[in-house]
């Protein structure tokens, strides 16, 4: 059994300031404290004191309630002696539990897996629906008056060729046996984007001239676009997405945020990779929801394979490791879908 403990420090409460102390360990249960000129400071019992967890070769610190702080150096002896502590953290008792440590290592990435599959993506769609249409109208409108200023410029495309694709809107609109979300066709031309389409929360759809001229003004390719972006207004893809990023951001964070630089770099790479599956799973529902209509037009699931099938000739080549750090699925899967919807 310790005896007797001579290069420990006490720190007095309501000051900073440390005294050099002796420590008597009169039985398993009590102990008493001196400092220097053998004063008795403090004597008191191992089930009145709260023992800290041990953290390394740190010293480890005593807390006697209403009197001060010991620290004492760490040894094999001095740990043993504190561990009669009745006050023992916990935490500590814990991690010191093998079965317990075991399961946690099996159970945690089982339920943070079900937490970022399953929870956020539920979440979200639930967040999408209380989201007020006056939030979804400002962001619209402001988000196009951003991409206005930086990365879009006005359609080169006349005003009656503009109008003949509104036109063809409309009676598409007639076609559709349910009812559509309320959408606003704009064209728009941009070096910056390409040949592209996308869609604000509230409905408005931008399409390219570099599109347009890319699928050979031919309405037939077009409509399947068209419809991919009403899936993704229909769906409330873009207020989904947002919750989705947010939640994925702040969960990551929360369980990570405190493990160093090495996590936090994790975390970034881990962010990104999880905002883009979240994705590329909305794209897939724009891309069958499109699908979906297209017998009602009189048009084949081949029409939308075709479309993409000119897209891909812009892109670079697609390898399978991308499919996990873009946001869209890879074009070829894209593709091979319509087909097989066509078949």
């Amino acid at each position: 059994m310790l005896q007797l403990i001579t290069d420990a420090y006490f720190y007095p409460d309501g000051t900073s300031q440390s005294l050099s102390v002796s420590i008597k360990v009169a039985s398993k249960t009590q102990f008493c404290v001196f400092d220097a000129e053998q004063n008795l400071l403090a004597q008191t019992c191992m089930q009145d004191v709260i023992v800290k967890d041990r953290l390394g070769s740190v010293p480890r610190e005593v807390i006697l309630p209403n009197v001060g702080l010991l620290t004492i150096p760490t040894s094999a002896e001095v740990d043993q002696w504190l561990s009669q502590s009745a006050t023992k953290s916990k935490i500590a008792k814990l991690e010191s539990n093998k079965t317990l440590i075991l399961a946690s290592s099996i159970l945690v990435p089982a339920v943070l897996y079900v937490f970022f599959k399953f929870g956020i993506p539920s979440a979200a769609i639930t967040f999408a629906e209380y989201v007020p249409q006056s939030m979804v109208e400002i962001a619209s409108r402001h988000t196009l008056v951003a991409l206005d200023k930086s990365v879009l410029n006005a359609s080169e495309l006349s005003s009656e060729e503009q109008q003949k694709y509104q036109n063809q809107w409309a009676q598409i609109q007639h076609q559709l046996d349910f009812a559509l979300p309320k959408v606003n066709i704009h064209f728009r031309q941009s070096k910056t984007m390409g040949a592209n389409a996308f869609a604000l929360p509230n409905g408005t759809i931008v399409i390219t001239d570099e599109l347009v001229a890319l699928l050979e003004h031919n309405t037939e390719l077009l409509t399947p676009i068209l419809l991919h972006e009403i899936g993704h207004v229909s769906h409330k893809h873009s207020m989904r997405l947002i919750a989705e990023t947010m939640a994925t951001s702040l969960a990551i964070d929360y369980f990570f945020g405190d493990l160093g630089a090495l996590i936090e770099a994790f975390a970034g790479i881990s962010n990104t990779i999880m905002q883009n599956q979240f994705s590329q799973k909305l794209e897939w529902e724009a891309d069958n929801f499109a699908l979906a209509q297209l017998p009602a037009l009189g048009l084949k699931p081949d029409s939308f394979a075709l479309a993409m099938e000119k897209l891909a000739t812009t892109l670079p080549e697609e390898s399978n490791l991308e499919k996990f750090v873009q946001s869209h699925p890879l074009m070829r899967e894209r593709i091979e879908n319509a087909r097989n919807k066509a078949l």
